[in-house]
């Protein structure tokens, strides 16, 4: 018997899409890499946002479609689909065999009859793989819907952290993201999350470990000298800073203002080591003045340390409290509006890509190989972030030291240098 597992959204998903097929393994299935040859497919579902649960619904649309096609077939829907959306009876569910909610391979388990000790390892394949390192958020955020999909923050113990870190490294990854909703919030009998990257750094040296989803509330203080310490925890910061404006943050319910992301950014380029920012922001939200707008984009091309602007629109999701107050308030930004907003920001992030591209070229880099032809940077992210391609083939899985050749906003080429 053969499954075949679709994962949707974050890496966060990944982490439990793995833990998935180590549950199918043990209980004796084969993995397919192609859904035409397998005989159950697990679907885990994004929905944190609608246009993930519009996916999460097509994809789940062509399955059930896949499963008519052949006696026998059988469909696991997971993760945050279900996890937000319960069943209430309806009807369109009938021909989905399980139903499972975010990363609860223990109910998976035991419908496939396998036995469980209370542990579930990760397995995959990969050069690069993702850690998680706690579930869940208790940030409150007015616009967000993952503490009502996650629930509240719990962190992952140490001993779990490290043993799972051991078990990636042994399947051959070369680069660990640690991920989590709120990955500056971990804690644990005095270690935090710069202790964390440390203990892993020295632990595994050969390694290279990104860190991601950095809330300014919870920014890790210590961190950009843990980057001067040690180089193989990358210089770059993935932090959702989400807004510049001290009225809008107010009512996005973040709990910190302008000052504090500013105090992080001066820290951040006063480092002696080069590092990269991704921000993550939303515009057009509700009650966003052009005043508000123009905070935010003035705020974002400031920093040199600038690198990667992940900017939405806002939408209102249900059963958030900004889907009800904006309705209530009738203060939300017309979409005309919102899409000239992202589309001017837009534009500050082709300017940060263009000092970045002066800053590059000609530069001898390591770069991590994802594949004999592609790789990335320290300071990019594998799969949302720039691309290098190599002048000629090299090793995947290596570190390779190469010269920028060409640098052009998202894509490098850069030529080894033997």
């Amino acid at each position: 018997m053969k499954y075949h597992i679709i994962s949707l959204g974050c890496p966060k998903n990944k982490v439990d899409s793995e833990r998935f097929a180590w549950v199918m393994n043990s209980a004796g299935w084969k993995n397919s890499d192609q859904a035409d040859s397998a005989d159950l497919i697990i679907l885990n579902t994004c929905a944190f946002i609608a246009p993930a649960t519009e996916e999460s619904l097509e994809y789940l649309s062509d399955i059930q479609n896949w499963k008519e096609e052949k006696t026998g077939r059988k469909i696991v829907l997971a993760g945050c689909l279900p996890g937000r959306y319960s069943d209430d009876g309806s009807g369109g569910l009938e021909d989905i065999d399980l139903i499972i909610g975010p990363g609860d391979w223990r109910k998976l388990s035991a419908w496939l009859g396998a036995a469980s000790d209370g542990v579930a390892e990760v397995f995959g394949l990969g050069n690069y793989r993702y850690l998680k390192i706690a579930n869940g958020c208790s940030n409150g955020c007015a616009y967000c819907t993952i503490p009502a999909i996650r629930g509240k923050f719990v962190p992952q113990s140490l001993d779990t952290i490290l043993r799972e870190s051991d078990i990636l490294i042994q399947q051959g990854a070369r680069e660990i993201g640690l991920v989590a909703q709120d990955s500056g919030n971990w804690f644990q009998n005095g270690e935090d999350l710069s202790s964390l990257a440390e203990i892993l750094a020295v632990r595994h040296p050969s390694v290279w470990w990104r860190l991601y989803y950095l809330h300014p509330l919870h920014f890790p203080k210590r961190l950009p000298e843990v980057f001067a310490k040690f180089s193989n925890v990358v210089p770059y910061i993935d932090m959702p800073i989400q807004h510049a404006s001290d009225s809008i943050l107010k009512r996005m319910g973040r709990r910190h203002g302008l000052c504090a992301i500013e105090k992080i950014m001066d820290q951040i380029e006063n480092s002696p080591v080069e590092i990269a920012v991704r921000y993550t922001v939303i515009t057009g939200y509700p009650g966003e003045t052009d005043a508000d707008f123009r905070a935010l984009r003035d705020f974002l091309g400031r920093y040199r340390s600038g690198r990667h602007i992940a900017a939405f629109s806002w939408y209102p999701e249900e059963g958030t409290l900004e889907y009800s107050r904006a309705i209530t308030r009738g203060d939300a930004v017309d979409d005309s509006t919102a899409s000239m907003r992202l589309a001017a920001i837009s534009a500050v992030g082709d300017a940060l890509y263009a000092d970045w591209d002066n800053r590059l070229y000609g530069r001898e880099l390591s770069i991590l190989a994802t594949s004999s032809i592609t790789g990335h940077t320290r300071w990019d992210a594998p799969e949302v972030d720039s691309v290098v391609t190599f002048t000629e083939p090299v090793n995947p899985g290596t570190i390779v030291r190469a010269k920028i050749v060409e640098s052009s906003g998202a894509v490098l080429v850069a030529e080894p240098i033997n």
